[in-house]
């Protein structure tokens, strides 16, 4: 999103996470754009960035972001697309956003920075779990915890098999808490899923985890054992939703 104008180069290595949207496909692509911030400048990042995103309301900027940032200065800001060839009409609107916020607070804003990353996921409908009518309206998250399963490569169908056997399960158990799973695509070291769930805080998410635990506990110990199998490592990411720094339409 926010390459432009800030005179650095990000290169995406072509390989083969809030809304409800998706494709006819039953596949929604989302881009992100990472921002790791000096620490000092902290505060000088957060101002540009509301101005910012106030100018995206007031300009009638064409793409939705959502800002979350993971508590290590690093901020992500995820749009929902419809293809690849989206990012070049995202980025060339983006510059129209620049050119009104004019070129000396530009220069300011991007001192604040320290580098920026660009990446793509695909989220797949089959895997995930959207109930209409979920646990936590998501006007009230502002938390997220998300994981990264790394997979043997050449097993991603067999990750599909037992992650679509672990959703089936849940939704005729009448889970009703949102589980979202994605593939990482440009800028992933693959293969990798990432799979996501909402909470209204870090607090409020982990005692209801616990009761997840414990419900499915007896299930998830014989799935483990083939995910086990297919797993190269999985990472868990803590994530904090940021209402001032993100952008919607309504």
């Amino acid at each position: 999103m926010k390459r432009i104008g800030l005179g650095l180069i990000v290169i995406l290595l072509v390989c083969t996470i809030h809304t409800t949207q998706a494709q006819e496909n039953g596949k929604q692509l989302w881009y992100c754009w990472e921002e790791e911030v000096h620490p000092e400048h902290i505060n000088e990042y957060w101002e540009f960035s509301k101005e910012l995103a106030q100018l995206c309301k007031d300009e009638n900027y064409k793409y939705e972001f959502y800002a979350w940032t993971t508590g290590d200065f690093k901020y992500q800001y995820w749009h929902p697309i419809n293809s690849l060839a989206d990012i070049d009409e995202l980025e060339k609107d983006w510059g129209r956003i620049m050119e009104k916020f004019g070129e000396e607070k530009t220069g300011k804003w991007v001192k604040t920075m320290k580098s920026n990353y660009s990446k793509t996921i695909t989220e797949y409908a089959e895997l995930s779990i959207i109930p209409e009518v979920n646990r936590i309206p998501m006007d009230s998250v502002n938390y997220m915890e998300f994981q990264e399963f790394y997979i043997i490569p050449g097993k991603q169908k067999e990750f599909r098999r037992i992650m679509k056997k672990a959703v089936d399960h849940m939704k005729a158990e009448g889970h009703n808490d949102t589980w979202r799973v994605a593939s990482g695509e440009l800028g992933y070291n693959g293969p990798v899923f990432i799979g996501w769930s909402f909470g209204k805080n870090q607090m409020e998410y982990l005692e209801y985890d616990k009761e997840f635990s414990e419900k499915y506990k007896d299930f998830f110990e014989e799935l483990n054992k083939d995910f086990l199998k297919i797993l190269r490592t999985v990472k868990r990411h803590d994530s904090w939703y940021l209402r001032d720094l993100s952008y919607s339409k309504n």
